[in-house]
């Protein structure tokens, strides 16, 4: 059964390397500019993910590109396989570059449209139903979401955007192995399909314009172009990771 993989990728306006990595299913990309392409993968499962290197780490470029590098030789998405891949960034890199980190969001897709989704973070992914309705599959990781799980902060107030700061990342640190994953697992069913991004996507477009330009382009390549051209169009932006997958 053949899958349709849609992707893209854009540097923030003040990045000098892309601090995003992102897996397609065959090959890693860590771009400053990707324009948007499609690829046939005829597979009876495909893995894909978008890792989004934190800024405030020094290098975190390696640590997204290592987890998409791991990512690539993955047999089967789960909450062991990331913990050890942690494990391993840590035998990599907590010497030569101690506190590298970065978000996660993978996705593992059978051709009978089971999935499963699991994420770190602020990355997400998302359902895009046959009519283009987006909904979040995967749970952001950060100090506000903490909150309002507390009941410290309420879903109908405004935040400091500092409350949005990463609660829960993937660390080059023996001693940062606890942090939280979010798995979710469900049936694809027909005409829907599965989009990963980093925050450079959800940070800049909300989710009335996503819908509306899933409803009004007539393919994935157009409509990841136009998404990519208008986070560009604001005066500040950060890296941008996309990978949306249907079932052809």
């Amino acid at each position: 059964m053949p899958f349709q993989i849609t992707f893209c990728q854009q540097a923030g306006n003040k990045h000098k390397k892309n601090q995003d990595a992102l897996f397609n299913g065959k090959a890693v990309y860590q771009w400053q500019l990707k324009n948007a392409e499609s690829d046939m993968l005829n597979h009876e499962k495909v893995i894909f993910g978008v890792a989004d290197g934190v800024s405030h780490s020094p290098q975190s470029q390696l640590a997204s590109r290592f987890l998409m590098e791991r990512l690539s030789e993955c047999q089967e998405l789960n909450s062991l396989w990331l913990r050890a891949t942690q494990f391993a960034l840590c035998e990599k890199y907590a010497t030569s570059h101690f506190g590298i980190s970065s978000t996660f969001v993978g996705c593992e897709l059978h051709a009978n449209g089971k999935v499963k989704i699991l994420n770190v973070g602020d990355s997400r992914a998302y359902k895009i139903t046959a009519s283009g309705e987006w909904q979040q599959l995967s749970v952001d990781h950060t100090v506000l979401n903490e909150m309002k799980m507390q009941g410290l902060a309420q879903d109908s107030a405004e935040y400091a955007s500092i409350y949005r700061a990463l609660s829960d990342c993937i660390i080059a640190d023996v001693e940062a192995a606890d942090f939280r994953i979010h798995s979710a697992e469900f049936q694809l069913e027909k005409g829907e399909s599965i989009l990963l991004c980093s925050d450079g996507l959800h940070d800049y477009l909300d989710l009335k314009q996503l819908e509306m330009i899933w409803q009004r382009y007539p393919n994935n390549i157009e409509r990841l172009q136009v998404c990519r051209k208008m986070v560009k169009k604001h005066r500040l932006y950060d890296d941008l990771s996309v990978v949306v997958c249907e079932i052809g």
